[in-house]
């Protein structure tokens, strides 16, 4: 017998059966996690994401995105070899967050306008959070520094950008590059007369943006219990100490790994439990942070992979992409963090800080790091123009 595939088959039916034995035995602390998931959908999902999502829909259903797609298409296909209505997903998810991105990215698979290589390149930066979670729920709520907010914003959007170039040869397919000029694609679009009036539209958008809320809610309170019965169940102690037997060296605590496995889950809570921790810089905790907020955690990955899944894009590519986007988001706020501090924080993280800061490179790269930054990007842009024009030939 197959270990791997037997495994597979029992394992998720165990943890299944896990969370049910932990509802039975622990019903009110059950009860108080699933309203908790209730308070984050209700306060902050809902008026944050359902305006976003039904213009998304009316964007796609009124064939805005057609359109803006036949202008943009010659840059898009350039920079991430993908094709303009692709493009403008991205923007679609940077304005309105998770999932929305996913979801836009997988209608346009199920209806055939991009391939699946197109697809998957698409979703591997097209899923991306909202400004209004990044700068006013963390920064303002959590850290109380909006400018910090603006930063994780930037390096949010880098990290996605990022993971774009590296996945833009993916499939070794090129966009197809239409001889038509833009007026000219604009104009048989307009030619095209299959398109439902704007009060079918306007209700259709309606309607399909609740549903995707309702099972943004459902995903939000179901991961709150699960993380709650693991942590009764003291699953998550162990992990914890798992990680800090790995990272003990520059001296991670229990309390840090323990807040930052709790946002591997859900990123609220984990965001919100990193800031809380005492005696740890701003620039770490934002660092960490960021990185959440790029992986997204298990309850936003299980809601943009269940609009996935009805494609033949390969969730596991996925989230995979995820695991980069989370890692460059949190290194571009580690580096980037002196833009808005001109003193080198003061900070008890123990050897960790010690061992980062405290030592002449890094301290020369703090004071002079206008310099620093000026020959990064230099650098950046000639590697990055190489590599495009590498790949173009």
């Amino acid at each position: 017998m197959n270990i791997y595939k037997t495994t597979k088959y029992f394992f998720p039916k165990l943890i299944v059966l896990l969370l049910i034995l932990g509802v039975v035995i622990f019903p009110k602390e059950s009860i108080i996690a699933a309203k908790s998931g209730i308070d984050i959908w209700v306060n902050i999902l809902i008026p944050s994401l359902l305006p976003f999502i039904i213009g998304a829909n009316l964007i796609v259903s009124l064939k805005v995105v057609d359109i803006l797609g036949a202008i943009i298409n010659p840059i898009t296909q350039f920079i991430f070899n993908v094709s303009g209505k692709s493009a403008l997903v991205f923007a679609i998810s940077a304005v309105s967050g998770y999932p929305v991105g996913a979801r836009l990215a997988s209608d346009l698979r199920l209806k055939n306008d991009i391939s699946k290589y197109e697809g998957q390149r698409l979703i591997s930066f097209c899923s991306t959070s909202g400004p209004l979670f990044i700068i006013g729920a963390v920064a303002v709520g959590m850290l109380s520094n909006s400018y910090l907010g603006y930063l994780m914003l930037l390096c949010h959007y880098l990290g996605a950008i990022t993971v774009g170039l590296i996945f833009r040869s993916y499939g070794h397919e090129k966009s197809n590059k239409k001889n038509n000029g833009i007026i000219k694609n604009i104009q048989i679009l307009l030619r095209d007369n299959n398109q439902e009036g704007f009060f079918i539209s306007f209700g259709n958008a309606v309607i399909s943006g609740v549903n995707t809320l309702l099972a943004v809610g459902g995903f939000v309170i179901i991961f709150s219990v699960v993380f709650k019965i693991l942590t009764l169940f003291n699953i998550i102690d162990f992990i914890s100490y798992i990680f800090c037997f790995l990272f003990s060296s520059i001296g991670l605590s229990k309390e840090i790994c323990s807040a930052f496995i709790s946002g591997l889950f859900e990123i609220t809570i984990g965001c919100n439990n990193i800031t809380n921790i005492t005696g740890v810089s701003e620039v770490i905790k934002a660092s960490l942070c960021s990185f959440i907020i790029g992986f997204s955690g298990l309850s936003i990955l299980a809601q943009c992979c269940s609009f996935i899944a009805k494609t033949d894009i390969n969730t596991n590519i996925y989230i995979f992409n995820k695991f980069l986007h989370g890692f460059f988001a949190g290194i571009y706020t580690f580096l980037l963090y002196p833009i808005i501090k001109n003193y080198l924080p003061v900070s008890n993280f123990s050897y960790v800080y010690n061992t980062i800061y405290n030592n002449t490179f890094i301290n020369q790269y703090f004071y002079n790091f206008k310099i620093f930054l000026l020959i990064t990007v230099i650098i950046y842009i000639i590697f990055n123009l190489y590599f495009l024009y590498k790949i173009k030939d």
